[in-house]
């Protein structure tokens, strides 16, 4: 069955209660970090914002030469318009093939001078392919307080078969070794760390020595003479350091409304938030469990999902990963969504309102729900969003 708490925020931002602590700006770490984490993370920065090119070990496949290429809005971390192509192979009812053998899931849109003086532009859809995506960059945001949520908390919430007859049926997703998923559009990868690591030889095409082999082109090994820089090409240290960073990265600020009037209009918001059931899906807030990290420590993330799989409906529908079949998707995080320009898992989305409005599946009754509502209402809810 499932089971949320409902944590109302109009009660800390719209009540008597003694003002808030300062937040952290865009970009800036967590509050209470120490002197030694504030080292640590402003040496990630430096990695994170690191730009590479074939001499560093670029490629010789690659979507970006660097972190900060693709997480840049409105500051490194954010998100940006960049998106890349995804590929897999789905037999019903279950079985998912990532086509690890043929070059997927993430399929490289880029090549090196050397590659392409081979005549490789690019990694091209694999045959075996059922299915292709676009995904949009996601911000990182508060992924270290999203990572230090306790997976019990996330499987509390899972009501696979919809036992209390809401029209939800959130259930997780798992890696290859079983892991619980949390990142990911598909919520497939299981640890920040994992989320991290695994972009610099997905994204940059760049060795580490936790993937010390280039990837491949399509599963066929790339030229030895175009790819000149030994094996591995950054250091666990240069692996470690952009860990840090995102994971001491704090969360968005929520947006202070001083005006009485939209103080209310913006609590009435929250309300219908709750009143269609999307909070349902997208809850406000779960507490992380214990960590060395004081920063990280029974924090409470107002993470406004989750962190399960929905069906979306087919017109949503692309690949399947893991354990989730083409229609399903992780709740989309929602903190920072008003620093956003681009919305759904593909970025096809121009505003958050046309996101509402194409939800199928498990979000049709919310989305009915919304577009039913007065205009005056529709309004208070998307400047309730427009704050988070």
């Amino acid at each position: 069955m499932k089971k949320f708490v409902m944590v109302s925020l109009s009660l800390m931002l719209f009540s008597g209660c003694p003002p808030e602590p300062e937040q952290p700006e865009p970009g800036e770490p967590l509050a209470g970090l120490s002197t030694d984490e504030l080292t640590r993370f402003d040496a990630g920065r430096a990695v994170f914002e690191r730009i590479f090119t074939p001499d560093d070990g670029l490629g010789p496949l690659f979507n970006s030469t660097g972190c900060v290429s693709c997480h840049n809005q409105p500051v490194s971390g954010g998100s940006s318009a960049v998106t890349e192509v995804h590929a897999t192979k789905f037999e019903p009812p279950d079985f998912c093939d990532p086509l690890f053998q043929e070059g997927g899931p993430v399929i490289q849109q880029q090549a090196t001078p050397l590659l392409q003086d081979q005549g490789i532009e690019k990694e091209e859809i694999p045959p075996s392919a059922t299915s292709q995506a676009l995904r949009s960059t996601p911000p990182v945001f508060g992924f270290g307080l999203v990572d230090g949520i306790p997976d019990s908390t996330i499987l509390a919430n899972q009501d696979p078969n919809d036992m209390d007859n809401d029209g939800i049926s959130g259930r997780a997703n798992r890696f290859i070794d079983g892991r619980l998923g949390k990142f990911g559009r598909k919520a497939f990868i299981p640890t920040l760390f994992d989320f991290n690591a695994g972009a610099f030889p997905l994204e940059q095409g760049i060795t580490t020595p936790f993937q010390p082999a280039e990837e491949t082109i399509n599963g066929t090994p790339v030229p030895p003479e175009t790819d000149p820089v030994p094996e591995p090409e950054v250091t666990e240290e240069d692996v470690q350091a952009v860990d840090d960073f995102v994971r001491f990265l704090a969360p968005l600020p929520r947006k202070r409304v001083k005006d009485l009037s939209e103080k209310k209009e913006v609590e009435r918001g929250e309300k219908l938030f709750e009143d269609i059931a999307c909070a349902s899906c997208h809850i406000p807030s779960m507490q992380t469990g214990p960590s060395e990290v004081p920063a990280l420590n029974h924090q409470t993330v107002f993470l406004y999902s989750d962190l399960l799989l929905h069906d979306m409906g087919s017109d949503l529908a692309d690949v399947c990963l893991g354990l989730a079949t083409p229609s399903e998707f992780r709740t989309e995080l929602l903190m920072g969504l008003r620093f956003r320009n681009q919305f759904l898992h593909d970025g096809s989305a121009g505003t958050v309102e046309e996101a509402i409005e194409r939800h199928a599946g498990e979000g049709e009754a919310s989305r009915d729900a919304f577009t039913d509502l007065p205009e005056k209402d529709k309004q208070a809810l998307l400047k309730f969003l427009d704050t988070i």
